[in-house]
């Protein structure tokens, strides 16, 4: 293949993903930070879990756990619902799930069935 054919066939494969690149340049970015990935991976196993299960599960403090889930909230990764005195969190983006899987972050029998991405 002629050193042309590269440039050309990598410079369409930039193109096709400029729309896409900065939603993933943001979840790139907040699953880079180790205090939210902890949450995240904690949160895949066992969705639904209160700000005091996060921080159990992840030995970090209440309020690193809120602050952390207040970022990927408000960058829609993850939604909150309350239960009585309790708010549930549970992990939405699709992406970020897919991302979780590909790094093999363990299921349990408390993250509902659907198919493998």
């Amino acid at each position: 293949m002629p050193e042309s054919e590269h440039s050309k066939i990598g410079a369409e494969a930039v193109a096709q993903s400029e729309v896409s690149m900065p939603e993933w340049i943001d979840v790139f970015a907040l699953c880079a930070d180790a205090t939210r990935m902890k949450i995240l991976i904690a949160m895949h196993a066992a969705p639904d879990s209160s700000v005091s299960q996060l921080a159990a599960a992840t030995s970090l403090g209440a309020n690193t756990v809120t602050q952390a889930l207040a970022v990927l909230h408000k960058a829609g990764v993850v939604e909150v619902r309350a239960d009585g005195r309790y708010r549930r969190w549970t992990l939405t983006h699709p992406g970020v799930h897919r991302l979780l899987h590909q790094m093999s972050a363990p299921h349990s029998p408390l993250h509902p069935e659907h198919p493998q991405p």
